[in-house]
């Protein structure tokens, strides 16, 4: 059975374009399976005076030893989760002057994620940014069918002004981690949406905080214990923005949860982003404490990808949408919203992460991905899409006005 229809541009509740506009000239291995070819690749486009930067690392696929990364200039590749990233002799060297905190502590799971607003730092300085680049790509994702995008990581007042310069400040909400918040001036904090916490890590770092160890005997990673969390959260609440928490496995979510029911005075507009492995427990909580969760589609797919690392059960609960919607009573687009993180962005992974999943349970109608992940209208263009439901495909055709 094949079926068409017309949607809105895609809202996309939670990306990094500052990240991924400073990473857009970057060769991209995200899709690259054989590792021979890998290195073919980055061998091909390796800059003597340079400091090559390498995106979509997977793991789960391949690693490389310390005499592949050495034969090349300063070289980083970063995981495709952004939460670890390897670099030769030649890059640490170079680097280590810069960013003596990251270089010692390259190997340090713990340290990375629980200073992961300067890990991310990190990255976006390793190709700054400029109103070219954030420009084009913007101009992309539109052509992805992506019209608005959250900035989940603000750099910077800089990166404000830059989004003013290129006139792309009305297609994004800005969020900041605690420290950079709070070293803004007035107004940039007025122009601040709101606050954004870590409390774990991710799987392709295998710091993601599950309630059982990783297939490999790895332990995921709290950033903060109970007391510490509940004085983050009170401390972040004070500055009357919303706040979102990222925490995607189940042990960091309930601690999430948990905590936020313990605050005495509440918190202003809440989320919870990722939350893969929310159980049903968790989810009813969060639920009557007014909490939004803002997930991924195209996370369903890490059921297949980190299947060398997860423990079998945790395939089916990733991204348990069914739950969310038919028992914990989710609405998409009220309090259940939908991006990309970036991995990767655009319709026709959403479409198919969507509509195709590993498992059922994390199948989503065609109506609740537009509720929750589409603009409300079509005023700056629109995506005719066809389904092929017996071939389990996708076409789209993005359609932009103006």
């Amino acid at each position: 059975m094949k079926k068409k229809d017309r949607i809105p541009l895609l809202k996309d509740h939670h990306t990094h374009p500052w990240l991924y506009s400073s990473l857009s000239s970057c060769l991209d291995i995200r899709f690259i399976k054989d590792k021979a070819r890998a290195l073919e690749l980055i061998g091909s486009q390796d800059e003597r005076d340079e400091l090559n930067v390498v995106i979509g690392w997977n793991d789960s696929l391949y690693n490389f030893s310390p005499e592949e990364l050495n034969a090349f200039s300063p070289l980083v590749i970063m995981n495709t989760s952004l939460h670890c990233f390897v670099m030769n002799r030649a890059a640490e060297t170079r680097l280590s002057l810069q960013y003596p905190a990251i270089t010692a502590n390259l190997d340090n799971r713990e340290w990375l994620e629980r200073n992961a607003a300067q890990s991310m730092g990190f990255i976006m300085g390793t190709k700054p940014c400029n109103v070219d680049r954030l420009s084009a790509f913007y101009g992309n994702m539109a052509r992805q069918g992506i019209w608005y995008a959250e900035e989940m990581t603000l750099a910077s007042a800089d990166e404000i002004e830059i989004f003013d310069s290129a006139s792309l400040a009305e297609k994004t909400l800005f969020w900041a981690d605690m420290a950079t918040f709070a070293s803004l001036g007035e107004d940039a904090k007025a122009r601040v949406h709101g606050i954004k916490l870590f409390t774990d890590g991710a799987l392709g770092a295998r710091t993601a905080k599950l309630s059982e160890c990783y297939l490999s005997g790895e332990e995921g990673v709290l950033v903060y214990d109970n007391e510490k969390l509940l004085a983050q959260l009170a401390l972040a609440a004070e500055w009357n923005k919303a706040i979102a928490i990222h925490a995607i496995g189940d042990r960091a979510i309930e601690q999430t949860v948990n905590t936020i029911a313990r605050l005495e005075k509440g918190l202003p507009e809440t989320r919870i982003e990722h939350c893969q492995f929310i159980s049903r427990e968790s989810a009813v909580k969060a639920k009557s404490l007014g909490i939004a969760l803002c997930m991924q589609p195209n996370f369903s797919f890490e059921s297949d990808f980190y299947k060398d690392r997860l423990p079998e059960k945790f395939l089916a609960l990733n991204n348990p949408f069914r739950m969310l919607v038919d028992e914990a009573g989710y609405i998409p687009g009220k309090d259940l919203l939908f991006g990309s993180d970036g991995m990767p962005h655009g319709i026709q992974h959403a479409l198919e992460s969507a509509l195709f999943p590993p498992f059922p349970g994390q199948k989503l109608l065609l109506s609740e991905l537009v509720a929750g992940y589409c603009m409300p209208d079509f005023e700056n263009g629109f995506i005719d899409i066809s389904i092929d439901y017996e071939k389990k495909k996708v076409l789209t055709d993005v359609t932009l006005k103006g």
